[in-house]
């Protein structure tokens, strides 16, 4: 999936005027008949009293679409041409999530280019279109996990994960896991949790919803569906950023035209040259097994059962804590080797207390061999199933800008 695209779109030649000397470049239009967000530095008094400016700029600005905007700068000076950044996630402009998505740079970058020629022609009308090009191409694609508490174990083991190329990223935010430095010239590659990153991002849309913003309203219709919470769980999702460095080094065209053309060409490229940059992650990942037992899961189960408070009223979890003791060592040792540890009446009240938290006589007779055939190699379990990103239900979203251009 195209996750996010960002472009550079050149003013014209014939709207910019150069100085050789200073090797600077100023657009030769007034900012302001560009139908632009203005803003100003250097603010000061003249000695008239009045308020003057001595520095004109156009901040990031934003082009609405039905669901998240697109966000667009105008550089009007500098030592590089006057141009524009444009940059968004295309998955979530044209269908408000992007949970999946499509692989078709097409319909993202006609998509991102209609928005701008609608929203601001004086602008659309000075840039040098042909010649955009791409200045950073987010790809990503997610393997599906057991539930989201193995993401969460998955990327814990991740974090300590290097190898060649790939090395660990000081970066540390919530449970996402970074390689490499942010401002890398070639890739950028990160891994999190799908669940976690949608559900903070629906939160913070209820309560945007709640102060009586539409958009939000629309977006929450969108991502709140049962159908789609559902395929999203499990989801551990692998990021790879490209920059032009990595591209060129690669002979992948930066012109957006020139890319789409690529693409018709080589219809699985971006599969392929995503696996080529993670090849490091998965080498690593080689020998690396877990197990797929959640332990957690066992206690929390045996403490509902057997959790009690004192007459103080503090919890108390001796017996859930004997009984896990007993659960772990019988996975370990296996039920025969603990009929010779434990008394007949301490073994079997024992059994009786875990079969009353749900786990079977049978389950539990065979939870040695259970537990070793549990061991789960991680370059199985970080398994990339690139035919299955995508729910049955899925309809690529259409673009009414496909003309565009």
């Amino acid at each position: 999936m195209i996750d996010f695209l960002e472009m550079r779109l050149f003013v014209k030649d014939e709207y910019v005027i150069s100085d050789r000397d200073s090797e600077q470049f100023l657009l030769a239009v007034d900012l302001l008949s560009l139908g632009v967000t203005v803003g100003a530095r250097d603010v000061y008094i003249d000695e008239q009293g009045n308020t003057q400016h001595s520095v004109l700029y156009h901040p990031y600005d934003e082009l609405p679409t039905s669901f998240t905007n697109v966000a667009f700068k105008l550089v009007h000076e500098g030592k590089i041409k006057p141009h524009v950044m444009i940059k968004c996630s295309p998955a979530k402009i044209m269908q408000g999530h992007n949970v999946f998505g499509s692989d078709n740079l097409e319909l993202g970058i006609f998509e991102m280019l209609g928005f701008l020629a609608e929203s601001h022609p004086s602008l659309y009308n000075i840039l040098d279109i042909e010649n955009a090009q791409i200045v950073n191409l987010d790809v990503t694609y997610s393997a599906r996990l057991k539930d989201d508490d193995q993401v969460i174990k998955v990327l814990d083991f991740l974090r300590n994960v290097s190898s060649g190329s790939l090395r660990k990223s000081k970066l540390v935010y919530g449970s996402t896991v970074y390689w490499g430095s942010p401002n890398s010239k070639r890739l950028a590659r990160k891994a999190y949790c799908k669940a976690i990153e949608f559900m903070r991002q629906l939160a913070k849309l209820k309560k945007q919803a709640a102060k009586g913003e539409a958009f939000a309203s629309r977006v929450i219709k969108i991502m709140d569906d049962p159908k789609l919470i559902q395929f999203m769980t499990g989801l551990l999702r692998l990021e790879t950023r490209f920059k032009p460095v990595w591209l060129t080094e690669h002979n992948i065209p930066l012109n957006v035209f020139e890319l789409i053309k690529y693409q018709h060409a080589h219809p699985n490229f971006l599969t392929e040259i995503w696996q080529l940059a993670n090849k490091p992650l998965f080498e690593a990942l080689e020998g690396h097994t877990m197990k797929a037992l959640d332990h957690d899961t066992v206690f929390a189960k045996i403490c509902s059962q057997f959790d009690t408070f004192t007459k103080s009223g503090r919890l108390s979890q001796t017996k859930s804590r004997n009984i896990f003791n007993f659960f772990c060592a019988l996975e370990i040792h296996g039920a025969d080797v603990l009929k010779k540890k434990y008394s007949e009446a301490q073994y079997y009240r024992y059994i009786k207390d875990l079969r009353s938290c749900g786990f079977s006589k049978a389950y539990l007779q065979n939870l040695d061999s259970e537990s070793k055939n549990n061991v789960i190699p991680f370059i199985q379990l970080v398994k990339i199933d690139f035919q299955n990103q995508l729910p049955d239900w899925y309809v690529e979203p259409t673009s009414r800008f496909a003309k565009a251009g």
